[in-house]
């Protein structure tokens, strides 16, 4: 009897391996999809990471323009950490862990959110690897084509999106003005600063008297401020920066973009147009493209409502390189202050197909 049980349990083992070695052969075709289980019923069998079958190998491969098959096998891995992780697929937390010690520390910081595995962030881990195959390429241009290829590899998981940028992507500007002695105080401010006696003095300048050298603490105390109530009868700073217009140019952008390493220029548009390669500062002057933020959410102060309120009502020539700008930062709530004209109904229509989601 019991030598009878016995070569019953090894027929059915030998059955199970049977069965998962025919799987794994028709996976490694591309024939099982992600999500599918290769043994029905009660058994489950946890596949390899980055087990993606050749044709979703082939759309890695050729999407992202990789040649070497490490490579490939390396981002594919984390377009499955990924995936699992939005259909709540079974993951090695071992395995998973050993990957984001292979993260730059930016990285790593967004891999998980609350102890859980954050989707989005493994992404751009998978950006990142692509980054480093192709250094030279715009950062924006990897992470478009970077999530462009996993929708394709994985087309149920199309709302799945890169989350916003710390900082502004690179635009070019001139250098800001520097900033006054009598306007250094107006950036620590808060809600007073409507009874500060320099402020009152600014309210009562011509717009074209209005002096350079407060720009930069205006847009801080702007930044520091804009979610306070201003009381009734006073001017909120919002106001007084409306009548720099676009001179703020070159100092909207620096406090928008804060400190980072040093930014390739940016290439031609998206849309095949030739973008803006240099800002002519108010003083004449062109300066570099500002540096790129490390990738996460933004920053407080980073992005501001307020200030692009302001810039949606400058000239074309200021407001669209800043709301390109935006959206390759995956910014799109600014989208909501951009004017009702035929070049900002454009500019929307390149980013439809953005890693960040299309701007509203």
């Amino acid at each position: 009897m019991f030598q009878r049980l016995l070569i019953i349990a090894l027929f059915v083992v030998v059955a199970i391996l049977l069965v998962r070695s025919i799987a794994n052969w028709f996976n490694r075709g591309g024939w099982i999809g992600r999500g599918q289980s290769e043994i029905k019923g009660s058994w489950t069998v946890v596949e390899p990471l980055g087990r993606l079958g050749k044709a979703a190998e082939n759309i890695v491969k050729s999407s992202l323009r990789l040649e070497d098959e490490h490579d490939v096998r390396k981002v594919a891995v984390l377009f499955d950490v990924a995936h699992r992780t939005v259909r709540n697929l079974p993951i090695d937390s071992v395995e998973l862990r050993i990957l984001a010690d292979e993260a730059s520390e930016p990285l790593r910081a967004v891999l998980y959110r609350d102890e859980a595995v954050y989707a989005p962030g493994w992404l751009l881990f998978a950006a990142d690897r692509v980054q480093d195959v192709h250094p030279d390429m715009y950062a924006y241009e990897v992470k478009r084509l970077t999530l462009s290829a996993y929708r394709e590899v994985f087309p149920s998981d199309g709302e799945t999106v890169l989350p916003p940028e710390r900082t502004l992507a690179p635009v070019a500007y001139g250098t800001p003005p520097a900033v006054g002695d009598r306007y250094s105080h107006l950036g620590s401010l808060g809600a007073e600063y409507t009874r500060d006696a320099a402020y009152i003095a600014l309210l009562e300048c011509p717009a074209e008297m209005l002096p350079d050298e407060a720009m930069l603490p205006l847009l801080q105390l702007l930044l520091r401020t804009e979610d306070e109530p201003v009381p009734d009868g006073e001017t909120p700073v919002d106001e007084l920066l409306a009548r720099y217009d676009d001179r703020l140019y070159a100092s909207a952008v620096h406090v928008m973009n804060r400190s980072g390493p040093a930014a390739k220029a940016r290439p031609p548009a998206p849309d095949g147009k030739d973008g803006p390669t240099a800002k002519t500062a108010p003083d004449g002057q062109s300066g570099p493209p500002g540096p790129p933020g490390p990738p996460g959410p933004p920053m407080p102060g980073a992005y501001s409502p307020a200030l692009f309120r302001l810039i949606g009502a400058w000239p074309r020539s200021s407001a669209e390189p800043l709301f390109r700008a935006a959206f390759e930062s995956g910014w799109n709530d600014s989208a909501r202050f951009l004017p009702e004209s035929g070049w900002a109904q454009d500019l929307k229509a390149v980013f439809r197909d953005s890693p960040y989601g299309a701007p509203a």
